[in-house]
């Protein structure tokens, strides 16, 4: 990643990174082979990578914070998963919203598209598509974020554990 991609993350981003939820979720397991805090900002890494290339192809006009936002937010609603859901189809189901729960919690209601991008991200595993480009951004951000870290290369990797000595 471009180092103005990281600069990008931490304008909009450093904020929620300083909050007690996204810190617990530096220690919350996720897809067994990184933590929810480090694939959130894999998630925000790659969104806003993404956004630069639809913003040159289409001339698109997106809200870099709303994206940056909903990517650092989407799974805090997973943490505590092993007392909240019953299996991984529920945790997969419920998990959307109970992160803008949590997203709610950390800034109150009011951002329609931080909040719908959030619930319908885990589509098409889930038949609900987003309304907004930043829902379309998150999702796919998320999915090719997954993939990296199963084949072994997270793009938050170095700068996680920078943020963390």
């Amino acid at each position: 990643m471009s180092e103005n991609t990281y600069k990008t993350l931490l304008k909009y981003g450093s904020d929620i990174m300083k909050t007690p939820e996204f810190k617990a979720a530096g220690n919350q397991t996720h897809h067994a082979c990184t933590t929810v805090a480090e694939h959130s900002i894999s998630v925000a890494l790659v969104s806003i990578a993404l956004c630069g290339v639809i913003c040159k192809l289409v001339k698109a006009n997106i809200n870099m914070d709303n994206v940056v936002t909903a990517a650092l937010c989407h799974d805090l609603g997973i943490l505590g998963r092993s007392d909240k859901y019953k299996n991984n189809f529920e945790c997969l189901r419920k998990h959307p919203t109970d992160s803008v729960n949590v997203y709610r919690k950390m800034f109150g209601e009011g951002n329609e598209r931080v909040e719908d991008a959030i619930k319908r991200h885990m589509w098409p595993l889930l038949p609900t598509l987003p309304h907004h480009r930043e829902g379309y951004i998150l999702t796919l951000s998320d999915k090719i974020s997954s993939c990296m870290e199963r084949l072994g290369h997270s793009p938050a990797s170095s700068l996680y554990i920078k943020s963390n000595e």
